[in-house]
Order: structure tokens, then sequence, then C-alpha cells
């Protein structure tokens, strides 16, 4: 089951598409954030590269260990 948009939250989503909408449960007091599929992306794809960074920077920093498969089978 997808629900559906309901026209109070399309219009909250219109009126700002660029950002995630939060959406509060009014019996749970949970929130919850509306984003598009493209933002996830972006979102996701910033968070990698992010990541990427930190080990490219590690090995520029020659913060390296070996790697030992059989040791990783072991230890797996």
């Amino acid at each position: 089951m997808t629900p559906q948009l309901s026209p109070e939250l399309r219009q909250a989503i219109a009126a700002s598409p660029d950002h995630p909408v939060r959406i509060e449960d009014e019996q749970t007091q949970r929130v919850y954030f509306v984003v598009s599929q493209e933002q996830v992306r972006s979102l996701l794809e910033a968070e990698l590269r992010r990541e990427l960074q930190v080990g490219y920077d590690d090995i520029a920093q020659g913060d390296l260990v070996p790697f030992d498969a059989e040791d990783i089978k072991r230890r797996g």
C-alpha cells in the first residue's frame, strides 16, 4: 500500500520544494520528514562522499593497515 498525499501535505511540499517537510503524528508525537527521491539520493551521495574523504585523508596521512584476507576469514 502506498499512501497518497493529502492536499495539505502537497501544499507544504510545494511551499518548500528543496527542503524536507516536517510532519508530527498527533497521536504519538513522533516526528517524520518527507523528502523527494532526488533529495534522498543527494543526501546518500553526500554521506558517501564524506565517508570516502575520511578514508582518503587516512591514506594521505599514512594511516594504513595491511590487507590480510586470511586473517579476515579467520575472524569472520
